[in-house]
């Protein structure tokens, strides 16, 4: 079976049990907070929980000791041990990958990011934000970058679908028209 399947079926897996306590995104953000932590300090604790250098007691016990700290759901705790009983915890990423799709998709929600030349005040994030609902017909998730190469103007990238408002591009699409002409 490859990575992603696995990664679904464990995805899976999880969001049915949040699904029967009513806590879909509890458990989706205490998945993110792991995988957050885990990458800190260039991975090292995601390395030593799934390096087999060390035997499985001394990364069970890396975990025991990181988790109480982390107020983690007790579900999402377990379904973490689990991971590491199972040697699955060098999968993680994708098992958050995969469990925010499956929990975007429930909750009618679509992830979009806006690139802006300069950052948005928090008016104009609402703006854009409602403008990509309607536009989709899904509540929006939205996440804001900055690129001076923009010039101006955004870029909104919701899933596979780009909307280039930017004067770079029509700066880009004007030079290529007056290249066209002149041919």
């Amino acid at each position: 079976m490859t990575e992603g399947s696995v990664a679904r079926r464990y995805a899976k897996a999880l969001l049915e049990i949040a699904q029967e306590a009513h806590a879909v995104d509890r458990f989706g953000n205490d998945l993110e907070k792991f995988w957050t932590v885990a990458r800190l300090e260039n991975n090292l604790l995601l390395s030593a929980l799934s390096n087999p250098v060390f035997t499985h007691p001394e990364r069970k016990l890396v975990l025991e000791r990181v988790l109480p700290g982390m107020n983690l759901e007790n579900t999402v705790a377990n379904f973490l041990r689990l991971l590491l009983d199972k040697n699955r915890l060098d999968g993680i990423e994708a098992i958050v990958r995969e469990y925010r799709a499956f929990a975007d998709v429930e909750a009618n929600r679509v992830r979009a990011t806006v690139t802006t030349a300069t950052a948005i005040d928090a008016i104009a994030r609402v703006q854009v934000q409602r403008a990509l609902e309607v536009a989709t017909g899904k509540s929006v998730v939205l996440e804001a970058k900055v690129d001076e190469s923009l010039i101006g103007g955004m870029v909104a990238q919701v899933g596979s679908r780009v909307y280039d408002a930017s004067i770079k591009s029509r700066l880009d699409r004007i030079t290529l028209s007056l290249s066209d002409t002149r041919a």
